[in-house]
């Protein structure tokens, strides 16, 4: 998570503040909606950030302040919490668009469903051929990601990262097909957005999307999500001074931030 947060330490609070146009925005992209359902994704995103701020804001803040004063010689415990907290705002912030979804959806028309189905799958080919253009190497995210958090990575850690990157299981293939499928599947529920059971059925879907794939496929993210939780502590407890120094520096960035938001939304 605090990989993620890194592309809005630059400017803080300013891009915080705005947070709702830019999600707005993206929400716009998925078909061409009319003035009307413009306002209301506008006032859904409004309604996210400010819903966020008061209720998840202050739990990032905890996790930041948790990382700060980690137990750098035995970190795999206070890891493995952060990783759950982490996990949970995930989840509440995904469980509190599921309404607004299924209310908004409730009233789109068929060409914009046809829409929104073709733009799925422009982002997913987008995403696909940049892969394929670029390479994709999970070592290059580990270098990039702790170097984003202030952590440079020297030449013998990026050696024992590689190491253990060896038993990490590839699962990119099965979670796109996934995706492709839960998608598409997606896309039919929402042609019949006019039934009686529509909300019920969509709910339901909704929440499927946290529990893609069979019991194995399940089994395998758990295994690398170990995996990544092994090496961030390793990364702790290998890093010298300087890269904790420079790490510490980035936090502070993150709560000075934080704090500043919270002090001018007023929330405690």
């Amino acid at each position: 998570m605090i990989f993620s947060m890194s592309s809005c330490s630059i400017a803080g609070s300013w891009v915080y503040e705005r947070l709702d146009n830019y999600l707005a925005d993206y929400f716009k992209e998925f078909a061409n909606f009319s003035q009307e359902q413009d306002e209301e994704i506008e006032i859904i995103s409004t309604e996210f950030i400010n819903w966020f701020s008061e209720n998840e804001l202050s739990k990032v803040k905890v996790i930041l302040e948790k990382l700060k004063n980690i137990n750098l010689q035995n970190p795999e415990k206070e890891i493995s919490s952060i990783y759950k907290d982490a996990e949970g705002i995930f989840t509440r912030s995904n469980f509190y668009f599921k309404s607004p979804i299924i209310s908004f959806t409730k009233d789109i028309n068929e060409v914009q469903i046809d829409e929104i189905g073709s733009h799925f799958r422009e982002l997913r080919e987008k995403r696909e051929k940049e892969r394929a253009e670029n390479g994709y190497s999970l070592i290059d995210n580990y270098i990039s990601g702790f170097d984003r958090v202030g952590i440079k990575l020297r030449d013998d850690q990026i050696d024992e990262i590689n190491l253990k990157l060896e038993n990490h299981i590839e699962v990119r293939k099965e979670w796109s097909n996934l995706q492709e499928q839960w998608i598409e599947e997606f896309i039919q529920l929402l042609k019949n957005n006019k039934s009686s059971d529509y909300e019920t059925k969509m709910w339901a879907y909704l929440d499927s999307l946290e529990e893609l794939g069979e019991e194995k496929f399940r089994e395998k993210i758990d295994k690398n999500e170990l995996l990544a939780q092994e090496i961030i502590s390793f990364v702790f407890k290998s890093s010298n001074e300087k890269q904790i120094d420079s790490f510490n520096r980035s936090l502070d960035v993150y709560l000075k931030s934080i704090n500043r938001i919270l002090s001018k939304r007023q929330v405690n």
